[in-house]
């Protein structure tokens, strides 16, 4: 079941973001700049208790599931929150540095409470290019997901309709994959485009 609390302190920090995010837009050159600014306010709203900085909140954590293609292999989440339980299990705290890459006998044994993908919206792409793969990674079966948020950070020039139009067409694009356990952000780097109500899907 998901940490409702977990959830809450969470979506605390994504709010910080949003708020940086549409203050100072030309901070956020690339997906990077999301990336850190949301694990430093993670860490600032004291999410979870750590030893280190980097036990439980961790950055490009593969994924359970291995995806078919010419050369099978794992997708990676943006930023993850750890369970606390299972990463203290004994086989993955004596778990060896090089051990790191048979995962397959790891993964199954760590839940993760939260998943994060992150996406820079900064001109017109094709959006289920873009989107979907970071919603197939969240929610294709099997995972070790428990709550799952897909932030999606809009830099477009709202000054022409044509970018308006790009705008609203990926919002409704998101909605067709809204799913139980499924969080999906996406918010404009212009405050005034939409009400704050409805940057959450």
């Amino acid at each position: 079941m998901p940490n409702s609390s977990l959830c809450v302190t969470v979506e605390n920090a994504i709010s910080h973001v949003v708020h940086d995010f549409q203050k100072y837009p030309e901070r956020f050159w690339n997906e990077r700049d999301i990336h850190w600014s949301l694990f430093h306010y993670i860490k600032q709203e004291q999410t979870v208790k750590e030893a280190y900085p980097t036990q439980l909140v961790r950055a490009e954590f593969p994924t359970l599931k291995v995806f078919p293609g010419n050369k099978p292999a794992r997708g990676h989440y943006d930023l993850v929150i750890l369970d606390a339980k299972s990463y203290s299990r004994p086989e993955i705290q004596n778990m060896e540095l090089q051990s790191s890459w048979r995962w397959d006998e790891y993964l199954k044994l760590i839940q993760i409470n939260v998943a994060i993908e992150v996406k820079l919206w900064l001109a017109r792409r094709h959006i289920e290019d873009r989107a979907g793969w970071d919603i197939q990674k969240l929610t294709d079966i099997p995972n070790n997901v428990q709550s799952a948020y897909f932030l999606n950070f809009v830099q477009l020039n709202f000054k022409f309709q044509y970018m308006r139009q790009y705008y609203q067409e990926l919002r409704a694009y998101l909605i067709t994959k809204k799913q139980p356990g499924l969080n999906i952000l996406c918010v404009t780097s212009n405050s005034q485009i939409q009400s704050k109500s409805d940057n959450w899907l």
